[in-house]
């Protein structure tokens, strides 16, 4: 049953990978691209990873266990953060992790005079997703953390701040992610050179304006006309819609070896708060407001400790836009993503960006990470050492989960533990 059953669901698999039906090859011109210089210069550098563990008590609360290490040429740096979740969140664990990420990278920075900090990850994604849980959640179980995620924010704002004010360099690089951003890019760039609708020019504003409905039913509609009357713009819109080829996918065909992608300079083009308006601090932190209320309510709380709507404005400001770029150091292994944080600049300052910015100054970044790599799995040396140290075991997790039971059945909470990792 297992042999039939999988080897016809890889063939519909397979078969729907088969790219001729979209025009992949035809974007070959519009991945704008560099080769990689070697380093001339000597840096010192760190690299900063974490995980996550969960322990799940026979009550339904949780122990959340999240620990990130920065590992440098002489000295290791750890910070562990542990806390019992009343309520259900799948938010609050990797709320934890960024926190525990960013205070040992602020001790690098501080303690032991780093130029370059790896962290592991998109800073946008990471931004974004914490701004998303803070002005958009509807759910109960992230409407009660409101104040965890707006520490979350405020830890990788701080972390920000610290690398500027020390002289350090933020890095952060992505092994695995699903951005379309570069591909919905030059998407854009071509059908708006064919067509003369407004979503075409929104789309070359913000990133992913096909996460909203409205511009969802308007390309459908483009695309049944296009499919009768223009054979190649209906191509492009459908490579547009496919989710399942991403930025990786694309320059997997496109960027070759020893080469990155142009950079481009990406800040405030989230396709969602610019369609409600929410682009400048001033508003997101008036909607972060109503959702810390809600928070209070689930609490029965009056009031927080801690001036919350304060840090959420303090972190929104400092906060910065990034220089967004793949490199490609293996044929034989996927592009990975790059993002440095752009000097004086603010992701949420009004303006929405998202283009091609030639004059970057990444090119010894490229360099650093380019002398670092060794294979697949090895992609850096630093990142790869932090990540052995902080990635939780299932071993690991069964002997905290034995001292946490020990601990409870003291107070006569758990009369068992369930283990719960992945993250």
């Amino acid at each position: 049953m297992f042999i039939t059953s999988a080897s016809k669901k890889l063939r519909e698999y397979l078969d729907s990978r088969i790219y001729q039906e979209y025009p992949v090859g035809e974007l070959a011109d519009r991945v704008l691209k560099r080769s990689i210089t070697p380093a001339n210069k000597e840096f010192r550098i760190a690299g900063v990873d974490g995980g996550v563990g969960v322990v799940r008590l026979a009550n339904g609360h949780q122990v959340i266990l999240a620990r990130a290490v920065a590992v440098g040429p002489d000295f290791v740096e750890r910070e562990f953060i542990i806390d019992v979740a009343t309520v259900d969140s799948a938010s609050l664990p990797w709320a934890y992790l960024i926190m525990a990420e960013s205070l040992v990278g602020i001790k690098a920075l501080e303690k032991h005079g780093v130029d370059i900090l790896l962290m592991d990850g998109s800073l946008y994604a990471k931004s974004l997703r914490l701004v998303h849980n803070l002005i958009l959640t509807r759910e109960f179980q992230n409407l009660y953390y409101v104040p965890e995620l707006a520490t979350a924010l405020y830890s990788l704002a701080k972390l920000v701040e610290t690398a500027r004010n020390r002289g350090g360099r933020l890095v952060f690089v992505s092994k695995d992610y699903n951005f379309k951003l570069l591909k919905e890019h030059i998407l854009f760039e071509k059908l708006s050179e064919r067509y003369r609708e407004d979503i075409f020019h929104k789309g070359l504003l913000w990133y992913s304006i096909l996460w909203i409905r409205k511009f969802r039913k308007e390309l459908l509609k483009l695309y049944k006309v296009a499919k009768r009357q223009d054979y190649e713009g209906a191509r492009l819109m459908a490579l547009l819609v496919a989710q399942s080829i991403t930025d990786s996918e694309l320059l997997s065909s496109l960027l070759p070896a020893g080469y990155y992608t142009m950079p481009m300079l990406v800040g405030g083009c989230d396709a969602y708060i610019n369609y409600k308006g929410l682009a400048t601090v001033d508003k997101l932190v008036k909607a972060a407001e109503d959702r810390l209320e809600d928070s209070m309510i689930f609490r029965l709380k009056e009031s927080f400790n801690s001036d919350i709507i304060g840090v959420i404005r303090e972190a929104l400001e400092a906060i910065p836009k990034v220089y967004f770029f793949y490199v490609r150091f293996n044929a034989e292994d996927m592009p990975i993503l790059v993002e440095v944080p752009a000097e004086d600049t603010k992701m949420f300052d009004g303006s929405s960006v998202k283009a091609f910015y030639p004059a970057a100054p990444i090119d010894d970044v490229v360099a650093i990470l380019a002398s670092q790599y060794r294979d697949p799995i090895h992609y850096n040396t630093w990142l790869w050492y932090a990540h052995t140290m902080a990635s939780f075991k299932s071993s690991q997790l069964s002997e905290y989960a034995v001292y946490l039971k020990k601990m409870t059945e003291e107070v006569g909470v758990a009369r068992r533990i369930k283990l719960a990792w992945g993250l």
